[in-house]
């Protein structure tokens, strides 16, 4: 929960740079727009990073590896890490609170059109 609240906190430090920085006006429509762009690159990271964590180009990686590498530098080829084992960590707070985000972005999208 802590991680939850201290990504969504320092996406919104960054939302309103954004915001001063690149649109230099501080309005609705301007938040949400840096708000969609903040929040769809959290959530895109966080899935492929879920994605890589749970194993599913274990097998294409390895098998390339195989492919591609000479038969006497096979041992080294089958040492290399996996790339889960690179991404083996807690990827729900980047999801949640990029989830967050542009959950928040939806609903000032309503206020905006309302």
């Amino acid at each position: 929960m802590k991680k939850l609240v201290r990504n969504f906190l320092i996406a919104h430090v960054v939302i309103i740079l954004l915001i001063v920085l690149y649109f230099k006006e501080l309005t609705l429509l301007s938040y949400i727009n840096a708000s969609f762009i903040v929040g769809g690159v959290l959530t895109f990271l966080g899935l492929v990073s879920f994605v890589f964590s749970t194993g599913f180009f274990d097998v294409f990686t390895v098998s390339m590896r195989k492919v591609v590498t000479s038969k006497r530098r096979m041992e080294d080829v089958m040492a290399m890490r996996r790339p889960s084992e690179i991404f083996s960590g807690n990827v729900s707070p980047m999801l949640g609170s990029g989830a967050l985000i542009l959950v928040i972005m939806g609903i000032g999208l309503l206020i905006f059109y309302i």
